[in-house]
């Protein structure tokens, strides 16, 4: 009987010793399940905030900018039968400067006035252009601009059809290389609206052969040029020019091909001693060749 009850008291402990442990492993994860996903909750609820932050500032910003642009328009309504009006001023809504210039003219074309509206603030450049109606001015334009991107923009015919076309040049804040960027709007035949505007990178434009002729994203000696050429609202690609290599580098040979190299339209359509005379005068061919930056 003793054996019996010292049997059954064994097993007894053995089972509350071994339920302990079970229970003691199973609590372990729990406990750090929860701190993982309160440590998780956190930081979405602090991501969500962020964010909800700057949507409300986005839209501060928004509203703040377009009461500038309505004032400016005002203005320009006030003087709408001028041909010609130009007018700057200086506002500080929210207590953030920003700078205004309104100016009326035959800036693209000789028959039809655009009004040009700039809003200058300390991180942006916005410019709206408006084709002249009889009673009221349409949009046609709209343009922001990173302050510290900015370069300058200019009005000028870009693509060889006689008529003055809106640019706008910048440079890349990020990234290793040469990255000058223009976009360009082409007013069409309409003399009133523009097109979609296209973006080139290092740009070299020659209106009257109708090309643009430009270097490629790269390291110095070691990026590509491009010529393309202007088909209406359109852009064809020529051609582009690089430098033949092997395992040993260059080999002294310049490729004419269909693309860039190692992309998939890439067709090698002639190998020249040396490069066309036509690229030697573009913005960035000593970026090409990688003359005084190796």
């Amino acid at each position: 009987m003793k054996t019996t009850l010292h049997i059954l008291t064994i097993g007894i402990l053995i089972t509350l010793v071994s339920c302990g442990q079970i229970n003691e492993k199973k609590n372990i994860p729990v406990a750090t399940a929860d701190t993982l996903q309160t440590s998780i909750d956190k930081k979405e609820k602090e991501r969500l905030e962020r964010r909800k932050e700057m949507e409300e500032q986005d839209y501060a910003d928004s509203i703040r900018l377009d009461k500038v642009l309505q004032d400016a328009l005002k203005i320009a309504n006030q003087n709408i039968s001028k041909d010609k009006f130009i007018k700057k001023y200086e506002v500080s809504p929210d207590s953030i400067p920003v700078s205004v210039e309104i100016n009326l003219d035959y800036h693209f074309t000789k028959t039809n006035s655009h009004l040009i509206i700039r809003r200058n603030e300390p991180s942006a450049i916005y410019i709206d252009i408006y084709t002249k109606g009889e009673s009221k001015f349409e949009k046609v334009v709209s343009h922001e601009q990173w302050t510290m991107t900015y370069v300058n923009d200019t009005i000028q015919d870009i693509n060889g059809d006689g008529l003055n076309d809106f640019v706008v040049n910048w440079y890349g804040s990020s990234g290793c290389c040469l990255k000058a960027f223009s976009n360009v709007y082409l007013i069409r035949q309409d003399k009133k609206a523009f097109s979609e505007n296209f973006e080139f990178i290092n740009p070299t434009f020659s209106p009257k052969e109708k090309i643009i002729r430009g270097v490629c994203y790269g390291h110095p000696g070691e990026t590509e040029m491009y010529k393309y050429k202007w088909n209406g609202e359109k852009v064809d690609t020529l051609e582009y020019v690089s430098y033949e290599r092997n395992e040993k580098g260059k080999t002294g040979k310049i490729i004419i091909s269909t693309d860039r190299p190692y992309r998939d339209k890439f067709k090698t359509i002639k190998v020249l001693n040396s490069v066309p005379t036509e690229y030697k005068k573009i913005e960035g061919y000593d970026w090409f060749t990688g003359n005084g930056y190796e």
